[in-house]
């Protein structure tokens, strides 16, 4: 849920526009993630060219769930990095999905 907190974030506050590499995503990643957050109606605004999807999420805004999951997960706010540190807090998710099963 790291990783859906500071997208939105980052989008909600305009402190930079989110890239994979913040994240330690493949380009092909970060682009199914963001077609995810618009699947469930958290993210709209989406500029989408061409067959080859070129995006941009420059001009994306959040939708009422987008701001009821910041609202939910704010939380987060009070340990969240730096922008060059934001591949090892989202990380924190995945090792501790890992140590619950």
């Amino acid at each position: 849920m790291r990783l859906a907190y500071s997208l939105l974030r980052e989008i909600q506050l305009k402190n930079y526009v989110p890239e994979a590499i913040d994240y330690g995503l493949k380009e092909v990643e970060f682009e199914q993630f963001i077609k995810l957050m618009e699947n469930k109606r958290y993210l709209e605004r989406v500029l989408r060219v061409g067959d080859q999807y070129w995006y941009s999420i420059k001009n994306a805004r959040l939708t009422r769930s987008g701001l009821a999951l910041l609202e939910e997960y704010k939380h987060y706010e009070e340990e969240y990095p730096e922008r060059d540190q934001l591949k090892d807090w989202v990380k924190l998710d995945r090792y501790q999905e890992r140590s619950h099963d």
